[in-house]
């Protein structure tokens, strides 16, 4: 096959898997919307509504044993029964927008209309038998079965839930902020900082399955063998031995509300850095603020992942043309400033800039030539051995 070909065959392949982009898409569609909704809804019609793969989703969610070879309204009626006493245990695994979410399909007759509803959100209450998906009055409309209003309704006055739903929320906040900045923790390194930043008790078992509940319905944080991640890190087990390799340098010490502030979504931490180098694009280039912004965004990720100079180069220039060398130094003075300035994984939070700094505070001699004990000064000869330990006399040490 020669170059041409090879060309053809791509472009093929990329208008190939285009069209299945744009297939699965009409498919989610048809599998969200496509129903026609009454309201009043029932939870039998819900559920005589999905296919059998489609409660088994439910009820591999709800753990029932010994139920998987029952036929289709078999399995329907056992969920009939099962499904609402899920309830109070469901809301026992929410934060405070998934909790909410319930609380207002209640108080409006059990339905609400969404203009635009991620898949992933959907799956998941799908997925608990307590939220359903159509259309009603011609628009995309969530709901939930009439049985299940007047009980989740009175869940929203109920001190406990509501105290423990709290607690959740700001594990899932802090989680997803720690990680935004430190990249991948373990369990042991999540527990030490949450007990830094709230004053709740950590129940191991109740956090795990509280950021499970979470994994599933944010997308924020992935879990593996090495920890929780950021959605972004590439390699956890890279992260956690750069980690490993700085057992000196403590976490960087945010701010609550700054670890907060970066577990909202879609979050960028855009320093001085990163805006000079937005700015530059936009000047030079043909592209929206939001467009540039986004590119810059993929840099700053590559950076984190520990990728090189010419590597963010690389990827900066599959997106941009460099018509000299004048701009191509321009982008590295930019990019040396950008990788200098991020907060990076490998490094616990801290920037390359600050690091350094460290260093050279480190590496200053002592500033001041008498010390004191308790109230009493204390003079210090420039013949006598210097107080910082040296063995040096003060006049060849920290007294010249």
């Amino acid at each position: 096959m020669n170059e041409k070909e090879l060309k053809e065959a791509f472009k093929n392949l990329q208008v190939g898997l285009e069209k299945m982009k744009v297939d699965q898409l009409k498919n989610q569609e048809r599998r969200y919307w496509g129903k026609t909704i009454t309201i009043p809804f029932t939870l039998h019609e819900g559920l005589a509504g999905y296919t059998k793969y489609e409660l088994d989703d439910i009820r591999r969610y709800l753990d029932l044993k010994g139920v998987s070879s029952l036929k289709k309204a078999e399995l329907i009626a056992v969920l009939e029964e099962e499904i609402p006493e899920s309830l109070g245990k469901f809301c026992l695994q929410l934060d405070e927008e998934r909790f909410n979410l319930l609380i207002n399909l209640a108080k409006n007759g059990g339905y609400m209309h969404v203009a635009d509803y991620e898949f992933h959100k959907i799956n998941y209450f799908r997925a608990s038998g307590l939220v359903y998906s159509g259309t009603y009055n011609g628009e995309k409309a969530l709901v939930i079965p009439n049985e299940l209003m007047e009980p989740i309704l009175s869940l929203a006055n109920h001190l406990n839930i509501r105290s423990v739903i709290k607690r959740n929320t700001e594990w899932i906040k802090l989680t997803t902020g720690f990680l935004y900045y430190y990249g991948t923790l373990g369990l042991i390194q999540i527990e030490e900082l949450l007990k830094t930043y709230t004053k709740e008790p950590f129940v191991l078992h109740e956090y795990i399955m509280v950021m499970h509940e979470a994994i599933s319905y944010h997308k924020d944080v992935y879990v593996d063998a090495h920890g929780y991640s950021h959605r972004d890190v590439d390699d956890s087990e890279t992260v956690k031995k750069e980690h490993r390799m700085r057992k000196s340098l403590s976490f960087y010490p945010f701010k609550k509300i700054q670890i907060l502030k970066a577990s909202e979504a879609n979050f960028v931490d855009r320093n001085e850095s990163y805006i000079e180098l937005v700015n530059f694009i936009r000047k030079n280039y043909e592209l929206s603020r939001e467009e540039a912004d986004i590119l810059v965004e993929d840099c700053v990720t590559s950076i984190r992942n520990g990728d090189s100079l010419n590597e963010v180069l690389e990827l900066l220039g599959s997106e941009l043309e460099f018509d000299s060398m004048e701009t191509v130094q321009a982008f590295a003075d930019l990019v040396v400033s950008l990788v200098n300035n991020t907060r990076e994984w490998f490094l616990k939070g801290y920037t390359p800039t600050e690091l350094s700094d460290r260093k050279k505070s480190a590496l200053q001699p002592l500033p001041e030539t008498k010390l004191r004990e308790g109230k009493k000064v204390v003079k210090v000869g420039r013949n006598e051995p210097c107080p910082c330990g040296s063995g040096k006399k003060y006049k060849k040490c920290c007294g010249r």
